[in-house]
């Protein structure tokens, strides 16, 4: 059956029965014919949507034809398609994107039948009028169709891919004269995990070191080249290094999943079932934070590595109404995000989106009072808004209490230094489906707050790395050196 993470409104289309008389192409390739065309309600204009369309036993059905863009077990049309099909029932999905609802239906194809449709799509919310814009940053779709599939997922940039080094084999993709160097993303995704490299000034040949060579070497030419520079995954056997060096701008932290031996395994016993991979990415997350280490969290889906449709993970940031590459990546890293793989999620904290500082004078307490709006889909609908403070759930609310309390939120109560957001999430998907807010700071005395216990986590990383790699010298000479920021920030922990 459809997965999907937006919203759905059932509709079933008439039964398509009208009668032509065929043509001989017509008769040999197919029993009858359907135009569909997708409206925006209310401008009535023809949109880009995706479609997933299915026959009577369930099976994707593959479409042919010059108009589409096919990939994974759906397609994607720019406004109208028309579709020839043998005979029977068919069910199908139209999306655009988290945005707008999401439309299910049916219908049937008689033989010698020829008919049209309309499937109108309603707007739930304008991000972009909110000020916020949507990137999918890990996508390895061909540089040619970006353009409608990104148009069709409510995405607002992808950086189009360039080359990746798996392993060891390089995997490239010749892309056209026109797109500059600064739009592109290459990917490291070797032995300590993977790094998606931004916005680089100079061309950086990912590709020219061998599987088990250290990540450093790319991280230093990637600081070279003036690139901004992300973890693929926050498990990556390297983060510790890489976040010792002071060079990682950003933590995917919803993200395709990392290869078998590229990062480090999460405790089932912590973190089981489907959901255990999420919530040890985020965990992971939160324990950065903990450190004192102000690294804004994105996402990406893999679109290309996967059948994720584009945007099936999303990072949006907060850039005002001038939307430009240089505007959303300064909104980046001032942390103004929020990340999703299905709820849409903003908040304001006395006017200031994700990311702001807030500061304490010397005994100073303080409560914070979080403005919130929510837009999610009914088959996996959000049942819990949590604040977490210092990477543990300060409140939990479910959604029926919030409306009793006409949508406000407890504030949250600082008297010394660290960081809150917020997070919508439901218990009911296959995988942890949540959003999170980027992160709010509070500092107190001009202080940040460094937990001795997440700064432990990452020294014991450190010795699980040296036992997983002993072989390597060159490794184990980057483990040495990232040990005494390690070790320095432990003498300036000043909370548990």
């Amino acid at each position: 059956m459809f997965e999907r993470r937006w919203i759905f409104v059932s509709l079933t289309l008439a039964t398509v029965c009208s009668w032509l008389v065929p043509s001989r192409a017509f008769a040999a390739r197919y029993d009858g014919k359907l135009t569909i065309v997708a409206i925006d309600e209310p401008t009535g204009n023809r949109i880009p949507v995706r479609m997933e369309l299915r026959d009577g036993r369930g099976r994707p059905v593959r479409v042919k034809s010059g108009a589409i863009v096919s990939y994974g077990d759906s397609f994607v049309f720019d406004g109208e398609v028309t579709l020839e099909l043998r005979k029977g029932p068919y069910t199908f999905l139209i999306e655009a994107g988290p945005e707008y609802e999401t439309r299910p239906g049916s219908f049937s194809i008689k033989r010698r039948a020829e008919d049209d449709t309309e499937v109108v799509l309603k707007r739930r919310v304008d991000m972009q009028a909110e000020g916020w814009w949507a990137s999918d940053l890990d996508v390895r779709q061909n540089a040619r169709d970006l353009p409608l599939l990104m148009r069709a997922a409510g995405v607002d940039w992808v950086p189009a891919f360039d080359r990746e080094n798996v392993r060891g084999k390089c995997q490239k993709e010749k892309l056209p004269a026109e797109i500059p160097l600064a739009s592109v993303v290459s990917i490291d995704n070797r032995r300590g995990g993977g790094l998606l490299l931004f916005n680089a000034k100079q061309p950086i040949d990912v590709c020219r070191w061998k599987a088990d060579a250290a990540s450093m070497l790319l991280l230093n030419a990637a600081s070279e080249a003036g690139a901004d520079v992300a973890a693929l995954t926050p498990n990556a056997w390297d983060l510790p290094l890489w976040l010792a060096a002071g060079e990682l701008d950003a933590i995917q932290i919803i993200h395709r999943q990392a290869g078998k031996g590229l990062g480090r395994p999460r405790d089932k016993t912590f973190f089981p079932g489907k959901m255990g991979s999420g919530r040890w990415s985020e965990a992971i997350y939160h324990h950065v934070l903990n450190c004192g280490l102000r690294i804004p969290p994105i996402a990406g889906s893999g679109s290309g590595t996967n059948k994720n449709p584009v945007g099936t993970n999303r990072v949006y940031v907060h850039c005002g109404d001038e939307f430009s590459q240089e505007n959303w990546f300064a909104g980046l890293r001032a942390g103004q995000v929020m990340v999703t793989n299905g709820p849409l999620l903003r908040t304001q904290v006395e006017g200031h989106p994700p990311g702001h500082q807030f500061k304490l004078d010397e005994g100073e307490s303080r409560e914070f009072e979080i403005a919130l709006s929510l837009t999610f889909y009914e088959l996996a609908p959000v049942e819990y808004l949590e604040i977490i403070k210092n990477g543990r759930v300060e409140y939990e609310i479910r959604l029926d209490e919030l409306a009793k309390q006409e949508g406000r939120l407890p504030p949250v109560m600082f008297d010394e230094s660290g960081w809150f957001a917020v997070r919508a999430r439901t218990n009911r998907s296959e995988r942890y489906q949540f959003a999170t807010t980027g992160p709010y700071y509070v500092e107190a005395n001009y202080e940040r707050r460094v937990s001795r216990r997440s700064v432990q986590f990452f020294l014991d990383w450190l010795d699980e790395a040296k036992k997983n790699f002993a072989a390597n010298e060159d490794v184990l000479a980057d483990i040495e050196a990232a040990w005494p920021f390690w070790e320095g920030l432990l003498e300036k922990a000043n909370a548990e």
